[in-house]
């Protein structure tokens, strides 16, 4: 959150938008009541979003949660529609969005989760997509090997350059 709204929020002209990607469904709920929590202490003006299936049962608290529930959007409210809306910022997901989603507006993703072969590249190119004043993305990825990543793209390109891996102490 801090690396967020130092970086990701002032991207873009503003508008950058995040997703962060996570191992398991419970793992989702855990990050999006921490986000959730911790936004509204700092005043924020946005939300995050939580996108799972099913209902997620947490063993600690024995609470049950769901999408729905956890983001309280409207009857008939996409999350898609939602996230292009400046009350959204960050989407934290398990399995859902991390192929086929469409956001010009997301530049960061944050990975804690192991990524690999084509599902690796799906995933990592949603922020593969151009907007006015998007010349850049980043990815921090707590879990994945640089040379696994790097070999999950290279049956799908001619050549896959990596910058070195980045300096903790630089974030």
């Amino acid at each position: 959150l801090d690396h967020f709204l130092h970086k990701t929020v002032n991207a873009i002209q503003g508008r950058g938008r995040a997703m962060v990607v996570t191992r398991s469904r419970l793992h989702c709920v855990r990050y999006y009541l921490t986000f959730q929590k911790i936004m509204k202490e700092k005043n924020l003006l946005f939300k995050p979003l939580v996108a799972f299936s099913g209902t997620v049962k947490d063993p600690d608290s024995q609470k049950e949660y769901t999408e729905k529930s956890l983001n309280g959007l409207p009857p008939r409210s996409r999350i898609e529609d939602a996230f292009k809306t400046p009350e959204y910022r960050i989407l934290i997901v398990a399995n859902k969005y991390q192929t086929g989603f469409d956001e010009p507006l997301l530049h960061t993703m944050y990975v804690d989760k192991k990524l690999g072969g084509v599902h690796a590249v799906q995933t990592l190119h949603r922020l593969d997509r151009s907007a006015a004043g998007k010349s850049e993305t980043v990815v921090l990825d707590f879990v994945n090997e640089a040379d696994n990543i790097q070999k999950s793209f290279q049956p799908y390109f001619q050549s896959t350059l990596l910058e070195e891996e980045t300096d903790q102490n630089k974030l």
